[in-house]
């Protein structure tokens, strides 16, 4: 996978590549301009005069070859012409050309024209020796070089700064999202110019944010006011159960335990309910999970371990420090072992509770298959997700490569060293 680069830095790499291709590309049109300049330059020059220095021809009839200048030479006839000259044009051409012989290096000019007598003239300019040499360009491409570097850099600070100022809004917006904190949703506000198509993602943040918080809102308001109104009767029921109590029929304390079992569990259930939708500082509360405290949880499944036939197993390294509610943890240890015992008909159930976490490992119907008589996974690994999620733990549930399934809670980054 490629390594994910900051907004800003595509940006400058972009516009630096760019402007890279385009020294260069100026840097080769320079070049070609001054060849092209040498090359019209010549032909101009040697347009102009020529005509004048052929005419010495006219007064002759004579095969004559005459150098006017160090570098213009004329010509009466074709076969005069040097060989390499020759190699280049046809006996019945005319008009005005420029050559580079790239083995010799020789550069010219040439200009054929009829003369009054009908005869094809010519006049030669050699250049070789006028024009830039290899040198000359050396030291025109460092210049071009030197100062285009300066530009260069020049360009390149300037569009890494102009692409940060333009990343930069985006780069605040990507960094408040990633190092969320707030709890209450609030507006995101970014500081610098914004463009078009950021303040409008930055408003649809916002409004989602606003639809989370909402939803967020009317959930706790809910949980609130269910488990408040779910006191009620259980209070009315707690009173009624107590005077059943006075009769000494069997099946009536039977019923009446049975109540009391059902009713304590719904207290549990509720309190859990308040405890998760209650915004609260995790580090005001603490609990030890020590092995009373897992036993106690042990007694209050001990009729669901019995009726199912369970092998019940704990074991327990050493009591660990939790800066959580002691009835969020116990509900998040009885809704694992509850949902291993449901789906372990005949089998074992081990609970392993150290200073990395909890781990509850069973040998019964695994994840893909459900138990007999039992319905699912419940509300209760929803309730275990919820809690983990409130206090940042990490759970799982995964099968064993035998057989049944095994769900672990890690807390280790909550324990309290001491």
């Amino acid at each position: 996978m490629n390594k994910l680069q900051p907004f800003s830095r595509k940006i400058a790499k972009i516009f630096v590549t760019i402007a890279a291709c385009l020294l260069a590309f100026y840097s080769l049109v320079v070049e070609l301009t001054v060849h092209y300049a040498e090359n019209l330059n010549s032909q101009t020059r040697l347009s102009v005069i020529a005509p004048h220095h052929l005419t010495l021809f006219e007064e002759s009839a004579q095969e004559q070859q005459i150098q006017v200048s160090p570098i213009n030479s004329i010509y009466s006839h074709y076969h005069l012409l040097p060989e390499h000259v020759k190699a280049l044009i046809e006996p019945a051409w005319t008009g005005m050309t420029h050559h580079t012989v790239d083995d010799s290096e020789l550069e010219f000019s040439i200009y054929a024209t009829k003369n009054n007598q009908g005869h094809i003239v010519y006049a030669i300019e050699d250049t070789t020796n006028i024009e830039w040499n290899d040198y000359d360009f050396l030291i025109v491409e460092i210049m071009l070089l030197f100062f285009g570097i300066i530009l260069f850099i020049i360009s390149a600070g300037f569009i890494i700064n102009m692409a940060k100022r333009i990343a930069a809004p985006f780069s605040d917006l990507a960094n408040q999202l990633h190092n969320e904190q707030d709890e209450n949703l609030s507006p995101i506000k970014v500081d610098g110019e914004l463009s078009l198509e950021l303040n409008k993602m930055l408003q649809g943040v916002n409004h989602f944010r606003s639809r989370i918080k909402e939803a967020l809102t009317r959930e706790q308001s809910f949980t609130r006011y269910v488990s408040h109104e779910l006191r009620t009767p259980m209070t009315v029921i707690k009173g009624s159960l107590s005077l059943l109590r006075r009769h000494d029929d069997k099946d009536v304390a039977k019923q009446v335990a049975r109540i009391e079992h059902a009713i304590d569990d719904m207290e549990q259930l509720t309190q859990t309910f308040l405890l998760l939708a209650r915004d609260e500082d995790n580090a005001q509360a603490q609990c030890e999970v020590s092995e009373s405290f897992i036993d106690n949880i042990h007694q209050n499944l001990k009729k669901r371990i019995v009726s199912n036939n369970v092998d019940y197993q704990m074991q327990l390294q050493q009591p660990v420090t939790l800066n959580a509610e002691p009835v969020l943890v116990r509900s998040l240890i009885s809704n694992l072992l509850l949902n291993a015992i449901n789906c372990s008909i005949n089998g074992t159930v081990t609970l392993m509770v150290s200073q990395r976490g909890i781990n509850v490992i069973d040998n019964g119907v695994g994840l893909n298959k459900k138990s007999r008589g039992y319905e699912g996974f419940g509300i209760g690994l929803n309730v275990v997700q919820d809690i983990c999620k409130k206090y940042q733990w990490q759970f799982s549930l995964v099968n064993n490569d035998t057989q049944g399934c095994t769900a672990t809670v890690s807390f280790e980054s909550a324990i309290e060293e001491y």
